[in-house]
Formats: C-alpha cells, structure tokens, sequence
C-alpha cells in the first residue's frame, strides 16, 4: 500500500506533519499535498544539512612549458584507450542508474493513481492528481476529465433534484445542502454515490480563487439522517380532569 503524504513527510524529513503547513510546503489542499509527495519521493528534503561550501583552490605556482619529447600515459599503466574504455562504463552505469531511477518514480505514480481510481471515496483527489501529473509532463493511466464531464458524473450518480446548495465544489459542482436532499433520494444513494459525495464533501466548498472549505461527510450525513427523522413541535399539553 502506497504512502500516504504525511508519512513520506514525516519518513524522509524526520519532522512532524504540522511542520510541512508551518514552513509553508503546503496548504493541505489535495493538490499541493500530492505535489509535495512527488518533490520528497524525488529526492527533495527541506531540513537536509547544508553542504559546506568547498574551499576556494589555491591558485597554482605557473611554471614555464617544456616541449614534450612524446605522448604522455593517461595514468601510469593505463592507456588511453583503456582510459576511454572506462569513461564510457561510467556513463552507461550513471544512465542505467537515472533510467531505474525514473521507472521507480514511474511505477510509485501509476500505484497512487491505481488506489485512488479504485476507491469512490477518493474521487477528487483522483482526478486531481491526473491534472497534477499532466501539468509536470507525465503519463497517465487514463485521462484527466473535464469539468463539464465530471460535473456530469456527479449529476448522473446521485440524480437530485435542483435546489439549494452549498456553493460550488471542486471542478464546479454545485453541492447540495442536507435540506436539498429527500428522503427518496438518500435511500436510492447506493456505496459508490456516497462515496463520490463524499469525496466532493471533502473537496470543499470554494471561498476565493482556488480556495475551498473541506466539509465533513460524517457532520454532512448525520445531519442529513437527522432532518429527515419526524419530530413533533415542541409544546405544552394540558390535561384537565
């Protein structure tokens, strides 16, 4: 199971999670924390000790040319071809490491993208990390939606009907309040629908430009199910004998 982001944090850095919002690595939102990950799985680590600058060198005592009688040896007892021979294993082995190294990056990319495809619940954050993948040059499993589209998807899992909502969510869906939703169309919520909503919930809703307030889906639910519960107005009753 892959990491998640505040565990790469915490593994690589040796700091707390709370530490990565307070030195301003991240804003918590969905798309600055996967970016976050990339840059430490990358090899990236914002409290690695500082390399000593290297001593300027001396500058050497210039002494006159001599003609040379003849070619001079690389090395003693190495040729230049053999010299030759072992500058090109060097770059080889150096490739050989970098493409190994870029098909592990490759491989923790389409792993993350797999789980959160696979999981309803992880919806948004899917899709916006095929959008982030696609903005740095990488390769996709699966294309990143359009907002048009995924504003469809969301109309077509739950079928509400139009009415209040809560402001606009990610990608512009308009998401609903708890009084929106009646009771027939709670009960025609199967796991999947709740889960995209869920998602959404958690996605928030936008208060500036590429700002959003995340919603609890638990607060969400249970206020849900709690409006639609028939309770009688509170009054006195008198009784009388």
């Amino acid at each position: 199971m892959a990491e998640l982001v505040y565990q790469t944090w915490e593994r690589i850095t040796g700091r707390p999670w709370s530490d990565a919002a307070k030195g301003g690595f991240t804003t918590g939102s969905y798309a600055d924390n996967i970016a976050l990950q990339q840059k430490l799985l990358g090899g990236w680590n914002p409290f690695a000790p500082a390399t000593k600058p290297k001593a300027a060198p001396k500058a050497a005592a210039v002494t006159p040319k001599v003609p040379s009688p003849g070619p001079v040896p690389v090395a003693p007892g190495i040729t230049a071809k053999q010299w030759a021979a072992m500058l090109t294993e060097q770059v080889r082995a150096a490739k050989a490491q970098e493409l190994l190294l870029s098909q592990s990056q490759a491989d923790a990319r389409s792993l993350q993208e797999a789980q959160l495809g696979a999981n309803p619940a992880d919806f948004v954050a899917y899709e916006l990390y095929k959008r982030s993948l696609q903005e740095q040059g990488f390769a996709t499993e699966s294309a990143a939606r359009s907002d048009l589209e995924i504003q469809d998807i969301f109309s077509l899992a739950l079928g509400l009907e139009s009415g209040e909502n809560l402001g606009l969510g990610q990608f512009g869906v308009e998401l609903p309040t708890t009084g929106s939703i009646s009771r027939s169309e709670l009960q025609g919520f199967n796991p999947t629908d709740i889960g995209i909503l869920s998602s959404f919930l958690r996605g928030g809703v936008e208060t500036g430009e590429d700002e959003f307030q995340g919603i609890n889906p638990e607060d969400f639910f249970t206020e849900l199910e709690e409006g639609l519960i028939p309770v009688l107005p509170q009054q006195r009753t008198q009784f009388k004998f």
